[in-house]
């Protein structure tokens, strides 16, 4: 990682989880340069970075303002990873809003690669879903290839616009996962055999089972997430 890379982590996290109020006006470049121990022209560059993530507004005139929470690109990566690893409990309302999120789009998704996924999509598919297979007490092993199975559904929809979102789509998912991972061998078994199941009615090319299917996953990991919130509560 970068110097410009850390200090992005860094400042983009302070931004975020409060340290800067957001709405409110931030300190002037020179006074962030000394904070952060950087230079003017990295501090600018990451400045740069920032506010394409909507965290932060260079007012011509004005100053540096830190945007507010509602203005956030929460369909950012980092930005999701900074807003769920804070020391406090995570939001319900962001966990919300990314879970209504996925039900919104995956179950089209996986009607989508029901009526168009090529062969080669079909392998990376499986092979995704073998990973999951071979890795269900590898947590962050399972992980990468949980996400890396939805990627492939989503490639599988050769739909350019869709494939766009593939890095929004996996965000989603690694931001929530902490919150709806259950390491039990009885969850396990029923996770594995839910992608399975998924796998084969894209396989099959029957859309409607397909979205149906993939509506189903999206309600239980709505209520896994729903019931660990209540239990941190």
């Amino acid at each position: 990682m970068t110097k410009t890379d850390r200090l992005i982590n860094a400042f983009g996290r302070d931004l975020v989880q409060g340290v800067f109020t957001p709405g409110a006006a931030l300190p002037s470049e020179a006074e962030l340069c000394e904070r952060y121990d950087t230079s003017r022209n990295v501090m600018r560059e990451v400045i740069k970075v920032l506010a394409t993530k909507r965290l932060i507004d260079a007012q011509s005139y004005r100053g540096l303002f830190a945007m507010p929470r509602e203005q956030w690109n929460y369909l950012d990566a980092n930005v999701l990873e900074w807003a769920l690893s804070g020391d406090g409990d995570a939001d319900p309302a962001l966990i919300a809003s990314l879970i209504e999120v996925r039900s919104l789009i995956e179950p089209a998704i996986s009607r989508w690669a029901a009526e168009r996924a090529t062969a080669i999509n079909l392998v990376a598919i499986e092979a995704a879903l073998n990973g999951m297979k071979a890795n269900t007490t590898n947590r962050d092993a399972f992980m990468e290839a949980d996400i890396a199975f939805h990627r492939a559904i989503v490639a599988a929809t050769h739909n350019f616009v869709i494939q766009q979102l593939a890095d929004a789509i996996s965000a989603l998912q690694r931001a929530i996962f902490d919150h709806t991972y259950l390491s039990d061998p009885g969850h396990m078994a029923l996770t594995i055999k839910e992608h399975s199941d998924l796998f084969d009615m894209i396989r099959m090319k029957n859309p409607v089972a397909a979205e149906d299917m993939a509506q189903g996953m999206i309600s239980r990991t709505a209520s896994r997430a729903h019931i660990k919130l209540e239990s941190a509560a």
